[in-house]
């Protein structure tokens, strides 16, 4: 997923590149790649993996609003691929000043794919999808959903570069939560009505919105240098257990209140299984002691994450059809995880780690005195 920076930068939403200082961490040798692994190194750099996210929720929209999703199988996985690849190199490019800090090892694997080329290939992304969705518009005349594309894609182009949310504490909240919710809207509109679409939708953007933070854990060297300080990891690192435990029970209280509404089924209370994890995942930022153990837990959050969206779209109406969609979006993404992002996914070491952070947690957790009777 993409990652913050600070203000400042070239025409494309970088910074602009300065002279070595000393101090400053080695840079990864430039090699450029050959034509053979050129698409497989787009692929990881571009973390294509994240597709996954986007497709569990275009074909759950396409489902639950009552159309047939195998025939929206192939055009789903091109335009979730391409918004994906268009918003993560975007990204790449715009950060690869701070990125030499935060991920020396995927800055190796965008030099030898070349920064130029990244640059090049995001924006015929960016323009191939709004030629799309121009030409989509011209032969369906769909206004509703050429209104979700349009905010899709300004959306995604306005992460990194032009009006850079990333860069505003709450703008990358707007960004992070739409990015999810969006493509459940894409695909309902195709086929229904928006004024149908089921509250229940928004626990999805709610929950991302709570834990998103958490990314910030392996940035925090890279955003110190761009002035960047996160919010959220003042919260749990700070005092104010209050509002820190309202954050995390914000998405279970919705599901609370619209259960209470009459506007989402009672089965969507299941959605409330999660809660255990969105506290766990809190005491594990507040105590994780090194870099390694930082990029466990993230790691970890993102494989949480998919299972929250898989969840929320199940529980709002479950189907065979929205089954094997969601088994298909998992598949690519632990396979993808594994063989097509610029780190290795979900590892055993990984477990290790986060479990070896929440002992400590616990071994460091207040102990209540015994009292005396008098």
């Amino acid at each position: 997923m993409p990652t913050r920076t600070g203000r400042g930068g070239d025409r494309f939403g970088g910074v602009a590149a300065r002279p070595r200082r000393p101090g400053d961490p080695e840079r990864p040798s430039r090699r450029r790649a050959g034509p053979p692994g050129r698409l497989a190194l787009t692929l990881r750099v571009g973390s294509v993996r994240f597709t996954g996210y986007y497709f569990a929720a275009f074909a759950a929209g396409i489902v639950h609003a009552g159309g047939a999703a195998r025939r929206w199988w192939l055009p789903a996985a091109v335009f979730c691929i391409a918004n994906c690849l268009a918003i993560e190199l975007t990204n790449r490019y715009a950060d690869r000043i701070e990125d030499v800090v935060n991920r020396p090892e995927r800055t190796a694997l965008c030099e030898a794919l070349d920064f130029a080329t990244i640059r090049r290939i995001s924006i015929g992304l960016w323009a191939a999808l709004a030629a799309s969705y121009a030409l989509w518009f011209a032969l369906a005349g769909n206004r509703e959903l050429f209104a979700v594309q349009i905010i899709s894609w300004l959306v995604g182009w306005n992460y990194s570069v032009g009006l850079r949310f990333k860069g505003r504490p709450y703008g990358v909240l707007v960004v992070l939560t739409s990015t999810f919710v969006l493509p459940y809207l894409f695909g309902w509109s195709i086929v229904a009505p928006l004024a149908r679409v089921p509250l229940a939708i928004l626990c999805v953007p709610t929950f991302i919105a709570s834990l998103s933070g958490i990314k910030d854990i392996t940035d925090e060297a890279g955003d110190r240098l761009r002035g960047y300080r996160s919010r959220f990891l003042a919260l749990v690192r700070g005092r104010s257990a209050g509002r820190l435990v309202a954050l995390l029970a914000a998405p279970y209280l919705l599901v609370f209140l619209l259960i209470v509404a009459g506007a989402a089924p009672v089965r969507l209370a299941g959605f409330a299984i999660l809660a255990p994890g969105s506290l766990g995942f809190a005491i594990l930022v507040r105590n994780v002691a090194s870099s390694e153990e930082a990029m466990a837990v993230r790691e970890c959050m993102y494989h949480f994450w998919f299972v929250a969206i898989a969840l929320d779209v199940w529980l709002i109406q479950p189907s065979n059809q929205l089954a094997v969609c969601l088994v298909a979006a998992a598949a690519f993404w632990i396979a993808a995880s594994r063989r097509l992002h610029w780190m290795p996914g979900l590892q055993r070491a990984h477990l290790t780690q986060s479990w070896a952070v929440a002992v400590r947690a616990y071994r460091r957790a207040p102990r209540a005195e015994p009292g005396v009777d008098g």
